[in-house]
């Protein structure tokens, strides 16, 4: 786990080191496709995700995933949660589910490969500066591939929209790029502050069966349109 926040931080927040799980695929799934549930969503990290300063104060790049910045001290303010993903370019249209941190100091993403989870720790759809990520699995062993395969088909200046109860927002891509997972820039990907953007995540390059995960990340860059 990696973590980019001092001492001071993890004294005044529930730090939620989090990664992508093992290798963008689950082992535990739902019966079905769940959609999202409210569309407004408290931007509180939860209590019980606190690792000790040695977990979260030292990088320890792994194969297993993505690490993600922690989550920000906790706030009254509330946020507007996107529920629908659509790129039209790739025939894309799935839900989005407002995702925090599992028990395991994960990132609960959606079982379900056709859902993605947005990370309601960071920035959201109402956020004026900063990136919104998404992250989701790129298959799984009950469902097969899922749609975030197409994902890099993508070519830059493809729309991408990102859809709430009450409003929409437009990105336009601007790169679609594949790192190795322990190169992968967080102060970017998880910006909080900023130009607004869009970073949809998910698991990429050759499967090591060894280590049961994929080698890289794919990272899509979109912005405001």
């Amino acid at each position: 786990m990696i973590s980019t926040r001092g001492a001071a931080v993890l004294a005044t927040a529930a730090l939620a080191v989090v990664t992508l799980t093992s290798s963008c695929s689950s082992p535990d799934r739902p019966a079905r496709e769940r959609t999202g549930p409210a569309t407004t969503v408290p931007l509180s990290p939860p209590t019980p995700a606190i690792p000790s300063p040695a977990s979260s104060l030292t990088p320890r790049p792994s194969s297993a995933g993505i690490a993600a910045r922690p989550a920000d001290p906790p706030t009254a303010k509330r946020s507007t949660a996107p529920i629908r993903l659509q790129i039209q370019a790739i025939g894309i249209d799935m839900p989005v589910l407002p995702v925090g941190v599992a028990p395991n100091g994960q990132m609960d993403l959606p079982p379900d490969p056709a859902t993605i989870g947005w990370y309601r720790f960071g920035p959201s759809l109402d956020s004026p500066a900063g990136s919104v990520v998404l992250g989701g699995h790129l298959d799984s062993k009950e469902y097969g591939v899922g749609p975030l395969v197409r994902l890099r088909e993508l070519q830059p200046g493809a729309l991408i929209v990102l859809r709430s109860a009450g409003s929409t927002a437009t990105y336009r891509v601007g790169d679609v790029e594949q790192v190795r997972k322990t190169s992968l820039a967080l102060d970017r990907v998880f910006a909080r502050d900023g130009s607004r953007a869009l970073r949809i995540v998910t698991c990429g390059g050759p499967y090591n069966r060894d280590r049961g995960g994929y080698r890289d990340n794919l990272v899509v860059t979109a912005r405001a349109a």
